[in-house]
């Protein structure tokens, strides 16, 4: 069974993006960086997905809508919400990456992939 600890090194590495960069201008990063982790995560189940492909799984579990939303209530009291901001994204990146890995994992089990 692949390892999720790729999962946890994206939610670390956009726990900091969140944390340094201000709301509008993280949610660019924070993108580019769930579309990076869906296309190694689908790597380790041995899929090739495009750069679409990753953004339609992504569209599926609508993170970056949910995580977009709540960023703009938490932007009230910036830079105060900051570490606000580090949970919710380190807590969307890694429900992402956990939805992406287990629908990869039941494909791989009913030879869908």
């Amino acid at each position: 069974m692949p390892d999720r600890s790729v999962i946890h090194k994206y939610a670390a590495a956009g726990a900091a993006t969140a944390g340094a960069l201000p709301v509008g201008a993280d949610a660019v990063a924070l993108a580019a960086e769930e579309v990076a982790m869906v296309i190694q995560i689908g790597s380790l189940f041995g899929i090739s997905l495009s750069k679409a492909g990753a953004e339609g799984i992504i569209a599926a579990y609508l993170g970056g809508l949910v995580g977009g939303t709540i960023f703009e209530v938490a932007n009230v009291g910036y830079p105060f919400t900051i570490p606000v901001k580090i949970a919710i994204a380190t807590g969307v990146i890694e429900g992402l990456g956990n939805a992406a890995y287990n629908y990869f994992e039941k494909c791989s089990e009913k030879g869908q992939l």
